[in-house]
């Protein structure tokens, strides 16, 4: 995988600190298939001693969202609707949300993929993008 510096080269943005640091956690997470808020993106920065604040944060994710380098999900979660951030590159997948914990689960199902595409096809469209968010609750037998 390439390094925050390579990425941000990829796309002409400068490697400021800050980019390549949110970068570097990002790339972290997206090997524990985590997606970070920026409020989780700035404690990860404060636990390994890096002082990035929070609007600072935010204007370094906006710029990687705009140059295609980070995606940006808002899954309804409860009362909260808040935003949150995985690398670009990838697999494509899709998202099952825990209503109960928040939890965020990638999974990719190439029977789902191809049914999207039928359904597209037998309409007379083709698929450039897609984004399924299926809402999971453990069942009680399982807790």
């Amino acid at each position: 995988m390439e390094s925050g510096e390579h990425l941000l080269a990829r796309v002409g943005l400068k490697a400021t600190l800050p980019r390549v640091r949110i970068l570097q956690h990002l790339l972290a997470a997206n090997d524990e298939y985590r997606h970070l808020s920026a409020e989780e993106l700035y404690v990860r920065l404060l636990k390994a001693g890096e002082r990035i604040g929070v609007s600072t944060i935010y204007r370094v994710l906006v710029n990687l969202e705009q140059v295609g380098l980070v995606t940006r999900h808002q899954f309804d979660q409860g009362a909260v609707n808040r935003s949150v951030y995985e690398l670009s590159f990838g697999e494509p997948h899709d998202h099952m949300v825990c209503v109960d914990t928040d939890t965020v689960i990638e999974f990719r199902d190439p029977v789902i993929e191809a049914r999207q595409r039928e359904i597209a096809e037998a309409h007379g469209y083709e698929v450039v993008g897609c984004e399924l968010v299926v809402r999971v609750r453990r069942r009680k037998a399982e807790c």
